[in-house]
């Protein structure tokens, strides 16, 4: 994916939150990350530079958000829903290469792990996904005198 980024000459920011583990399996949030970016690398206009960022924050004592922001083409909002649905695609495959599925193991393993996910999207004014997981508890030590 660096290779993607640097020949896009996209810009990537990452602001993350004060300290907090989530509940989650790594491979799969990296997983979930990676289809996110890659797609945010994808669906832009021609000639645009893609601007991606991936933030945090924590909702309350018991949620994490995380959200994947970018100026890409955008999805209308009719489409929300849909895009989450295995091989489903907005666009042909000669105007922007995919199997349909990527979308769709990003929701699933937000499931998963405990969470979910949703699309903020306007056409031509890029997309933010928002997923939202568990906290981890902390495991208490437990003293014992004696």
């Amino acid at each position: 994916m660096k290779s993607t980024i640097e020949a896009k000459s996209a810009k990537l920011e990452l602001a993350v939150g004060p300290e907090v583990t989530v509940m989650a399996h790594q491979p799969t949030l990296v997983q979930v990350l990676t289809n996110l970016v890659s797609n945010a690398l994808k669906f832009v206009p021609e000639g645009t530079p893609p601007e991606v960022q991936i933030r945090t924050e924590r909702r309350n004592s018991s949620r994490v958000r995380l959200w994947v922001k970018d100026n890409g083409i955008g999805i209308d909002p009719a489409q929300h829903a849909r895009i989450f649905e295995v091989f489903q695609r907005l666009h042909s495959a000669d105007d922007y290469p995919g199997s349909g599925i990527g979308l769709a193991i990003v929701a699933k393993s937000a499931r998963l792990m405990g969470g979910e996910v949703s699309l903020e999207s306007t056409p031509g004014e890029g997309s933010t996904f928002n997923i939202r997981l568990p906290v981890a508890q902390r495991p208490t030590s437990a003293n014992s005198s004696g």
